[in-house]
């Protein structure tokens, strides 16, 4: 009898944090695609005698953070993302200097759906994960010239605004009842996205397609 008592307990103790509120911090790495972007830039590289290319749009660290539910296999919720990165022209002689800094943003509006395959390790579950959503994107081109003492500036901002989806597969452990890891790996692939300047539309297009890798903790809160 006393065994089954502690069996109940334990069993209701799982249960108990097998469902309910939570929220995810992720701090990943991507890889972008970014042609149209990295063309503009190469275009302006060969209009403009002598300039250096210092940066070109590289792979860089990305945040997110995820509120859901998760009721035993099954995990849901919304998803926000932040991605950057950006690119550099520069020369620069005796006379002063020309420099043009473009740094791209995104910022990611979706959901996800995440289902757990057991493992038979109660510490460890394994998942696959959607994520579909609206994707946000700010190029800002800033031209800065120095000739002395004299300088001058001059910015441009371009939008523009895409839809998104994103598998996954990833794996989390079990820390305690309340705090997990997780680990993840997927891929983005981007739609639409035309980006447009002074509210008319370009050419160029904010594609972020590429790898995504992430690493976080979960908070489940009851």
């Amino acid at each position: 009898m006393k065994k089954f008592v502690i069996f109940l307990l334990l069993y209701y103790s799982i249960q108990a944090y097998s469902q309910g509120w939570s929220i995810e911090y992720s701090i990943g790495y991507g890889t972008y695609q970014l042609d149209d972007i990295k063309n503009l830039q190469h275009s302006m590289l060969n209009n403009y005698y002598r300039l250096k290319e210092t940066d070109s749009f590289p792979n860089y660290i990305t945040h997110s953070v995820l509120l859901g539910y998760n009721a035993e296999h099954h995990h849901f919720g919304n998803d926000f993302s932040y991605l950057t990165t950006g690119g550099r022209l520069h020369r620069a002689d005796y006379s002063g200097s020309y420099t043009i800094d473009m740094i791209m943003n995104g910022y990611r509006l979706g959901i996800f759906y995440r289902y757990y395959i057991n493992t038979g390790f109660s510490p460890l579950s394994v998942y696959l994960q959607m994520s579909p959503g609206v994707l946000f994107s700010n190029l800002k081109i800033n031209e800065q010239v120095k000739v002395y003492s004299e300088s001058a500036q001059e910015t441009t901002k371009l939008k523009s605004v895409g839809i998104y989806l994103e598998p996954t597969i990833g794996a989390k452990y079990r820390i305690t009842n309340w705090l997990q890891f997780s680990l993840r790996g997927g891929y983005e692939v981007d739609f639409l996205g035309t980006m447009k300047l002074s509210g008319q539309e370009t050419q160029i297009e904010s594609n972020w397609n590429g790898f995504r890798l992430y690493g976080g903790l979960i908070l489940f809160y009851r």
